[in-house]
């Protein structure tokens, strides 16, 4: 077999590869779902909400801060300790209770959340650019190519060299 031919096969598998692997990773079926969540996220990943959501966290901080000051104060006006307050909140207000408790985790997981979006707007930007629905058929028509010219190429028949 020929340099040339070996290269041709080389480039039919390669083609073939290219057709086959969105199918191998259901890539149709993801590129019409990684369409539809960047379509879900075009209003949420702009630099205006992130700025927005940015200052949201820092009414939530300034809420905990008070909220740490409110406790001992209203217990004290109320002529209870703040552990009988604590009691009394989580019987009778349970929701209030309950996220009381869990301010300092809820500012953290937030603080998380909004930090990823500050830090990925601009990729959010340039990947919803990408046609994502489309996709997976860059693969099968450069696929298609690759196996039709290396097809053409296997079947012209060899020269022979001369002697």
């Amino acid at each position: 077999m020929t340099n040339n031919k070996i290269l041709s096969v080389i480039i039919l598998i390669v083609g073939v590869a290219l057709i086959i692997t969105p199918f191998g990773y259901k890539m149709f079926d993801r590129a019409s779902a990684g369409a539809d969540m960047m379509k879900a996220f075009e209003p949420v990943l702009t630099r205006p909400n992130v700025t927005t959501f940015q200052g949201h966290m820092q009414t939530f901080a300034g809420m905990k801060d008070d909220m740490n000051k409110m406790i001992p104060a209203l217990a004290q006006q109320m002529g209870m300790t703040q552990d009988q307050l604590n009691q009394m909140l989580g019987q009778q207000f349970p929701g209030v209770a309950n996220g009381m408790q869990q301010m300092d985790k809820m500012g953290q997981d937030f603080n998380t959340v909004i930090t990823v979006m500050d830090q990925n707007v601009e990729n959010f930007q340039k990947a919803n650019q990408l046609p994502m629905k489309t996709m997976p058929w860059f693969f099968v028509v450069a696929g298609g190519v690759l196996v039709v010219l290396a097809g053409t190429q296997l079947m012209i028949p060899a020269k022979k060299q001369a002697t």
